[in-house]
């Protein structure tokens, strides 16, 4: 029935132009304008079912049967769909998700229509992909140093304390290499409460010199207690930190414990 079908356009064709060429023409496709379906430029939410679509049609010069439709979303493999006919409307459905990273911030939806001569065209929908503001979940953390020891509890926020300043034994907190130290009022703790606060609170902060930075004696055998909070940048991660107590002991030298909360 296929090769038919074809005879029997080749037998109109000779009729019209006494040839069994078809005059050049390429297909037409377009972004469905169809209510609940996104449009270029439109804002859609990671975890939100987005739908989409394409209307297609054969060219009006040469009225060649469409052939295949090939669907491609960013660096994900392209999806083929055999189609037939000289109108053909596609609808889609698809989630951006977390795991995604490489797409979070946009994506590209392109849409290619090949009709049975070879002839193509091609139309996309560009998304800026939102991530909706996520509420920040505070934990405890734990830093200590005994004696001459390198402090344990600071290397997921990009910090170490290895040494304590000589002239005054203050402990000193640093950033590693690859890492940012930042020293932030009090208040902003209880008021940074989502993930987009806290980028936005970076953005605007400046880096403090932990040389310049004395703020924990660790002499003697004492409990402190503090309201300070710190910040760093470590591997593309925002780290928010309140410093509330310090526990201080002596044996030969010195057993040092922070403790807070981050977030």
């Amino acid at each position: 029935m296929k090769k038919l079908a074809l005879a029997l356009v080749c037998l109109v064709s000779v009729a019209f132009f006494a040839s069994c060429n078809q005059p050049k023409g390429q297909p037409t496709i377009a972004v469905l304008q169809e209510e609940g379906f996104v449009k270029d430029g439109d804002i859609v939410n990671l975890g939100e079912e987005v739908n989409f679509g394409f209307v297609m049609a054969s060219s009006p010069q040469s009225n060649s049967l469409l052939k295949s439709l090939i669907i491609k979303i960013d660096d994900e493999a392209p999806d083929t769909i055999d189609i037939q006919g000289t109108e053909y409307t596609y609808k889609g459905v698809i989630t951006y998700n977390l795991s995604k990273d490489e797409i979070v911030g946009n994506s590209t939806i392109i849409a290619t229509v090949y009709d049975a001569v070879g002839e193509f065209a091609t139309t996309s929908i560009k998304l800026s992909i939102n991530q909706p503001a996520q509420p920040l979940i505070a934990r405890t953390f734990t830093w200590n140093r005994h004696g001459g020891d390198d402090g344990t509890g600071l290397a997921e926020f990009g910090l170490k304390w290895t040494r304590n300043l000589s002239k005054a034994i203050y402990a000193i907190i640093e950033p590693v290499e690859g890492a940012t130290l930042y020293r932030f009022e009090p208040t902003v703790w209880d008021a940074t409460t989502t993930d987009v606060e806290k980028a936005a609170l970076f953005s605007e902060a400046t880096p403090v010199d932990p040389q310049q930075w004395k703020e924990f004696n660790v002499t003697g055998a004492t409990t402190q207690t503090f309201d300070v909070v710190l910040g760093t940048v470590y591997n593309g991660e925002y780290h928010l930190m309140h410093i509330t107590k310090g526990t201080y002991y002596s044996f030969k030298a010195t057993d040092a414990t922070i403790e807070g909360e981050a977030k």
